[in-house]
């Protein structure tokens, strides 16, 4: 998802629960010598990454790896009893809508 729309998508997301529903997230941490090697990043702060499709051919596709304070900046005022727990490849992050 592009950085410019995460706050649209949380806040859509957001309007269809009720206050007080529990909220899971779960993504890739970038981890070096383990994940895709980055591939560019644009004017946004958008990074990117190439993968390969099943049929050989190479693709540019969006990829952003969002921080803890990125994330709690975005859920500011929207979330309580906010919870972020790095794992090995992947971050947890679990908050109750306000």
């Amino acid at each position: 998802m592009p950085r410019e729309r995460i706050g649209e998508f949380l806040r859509s997301l957001h309007a269809r629960l009720a206050p007080g529903s529990r909220v899971l997230l779960l993504d890739n941490l970038y981890v070096e010598g383990n994940s895709t090697a980055l591939a560019g990043i644009d004017a946004a702060g958008n990074t990117y990454q190439m993968r390969l499709l099943g049929d050989g051919t190479r693709v540019r596709v969006l990829k952003n790896f969002v921080s803890e304070d990125e994330l709690r900046g975005h859920l500011e005022g929207h979330a309580v009893d906010f919870r972020y727990e790095p794992l090995k490849y992947y971050w947890l992050a679990g908050y109750r809508v306000k």
